[in-house]
């Protein structure tokens, strides 16, 4: 093998490694719809669209949250922080309000801010949470989902009804969607929950939905 051959191997290699660094750090592995970053869009690009649209449910998940008492469940908290989160725009690898969210990214900044642990890409969130059958899905569990392939890839956060808050996509926003969307309903992987979902704590201020 020459010197330029070698060198032209160790770059790719090096290439290779920088780009699964990349995958690791961000929220969802691919984009929604099993279109990779930086690809055009798929054959798959008309389901997606029809299954991130906002569900029109008339629900608000914040009604059933004390607000009086000063206290309320780990897992209430998760319901106001992803509430507070609604209209935030999407942003691969993001895990902020100011600087937008991934899927898993807003996932981890709600739990976080409820005082619980959990990683930071939707695979290993999915590994991190106890398993929760749909019928026994509780508001502030995550629920997740297989897009491309088997591997979990992304995760929005349930907030009752039969409806979630996520980052769907790119030029997208973090919105509602529903598990009887027939588009989320057959991708659907499983709930997850954290053992301390249930601990009280403090209150924090209920947001105004969509503010």
């Amino acid at each position: 093998m020459s010197a330029k051959s070698g060198s032209a191997n160790h770059r790719g290699l090096a290439g290779l490694g920088a780009s699964l660094a990349l995958v690791l750090a961000s929220g969802c592995a691919t984009q929604p719809g099993g279109i990779a970053q930086g690809t055009s869009e798929g054959s798959s690009a008309t389901a997606t669209n029809q299954g991130l649209q906002d569900a029109p449910l008339p629900y608000s998940p914040l009604e059933t949250i004390d607000t009086r008492s000063g206290m309320h469940t780990r897992s209430e908290e998760v319901v106001v922080q992803a509430v507070a989160q609604l209209g935030t725009p999407y942003r691969w690898g993001g895990e902020s309000a100011d600087n937008g969210f991934d899927c898993s990214g807003l996932a981890q900044h709600a739990l976080h801010a409820a005082g619980l642990d959990l990683p930071r890409t939707s695979f290993l969130q999915y590994r991190k949470t106890e398993r929760v059958d749909r019928q026994r899905i509780r508001p502030g569990d995550l629920v997740f989902f297989r897009l491309d392939g088997q591997q979990v890839d992304h995760v929005g956060i349930y907030v009752g009804e039969n409806r979630f808050i996520h980052a769907p996509s790119p030029g997208k926003e973090v919105s509602f969607a529903s598990l009887d969307n027939a588009y989320w309903s057959r991708r659907f992987a499983g709930g997850g929950r954290v053992a301390e979902a249930n601990e009280l704590q403090l209150a924090s201020k209920v947001p105004e939905e969509g503010k």
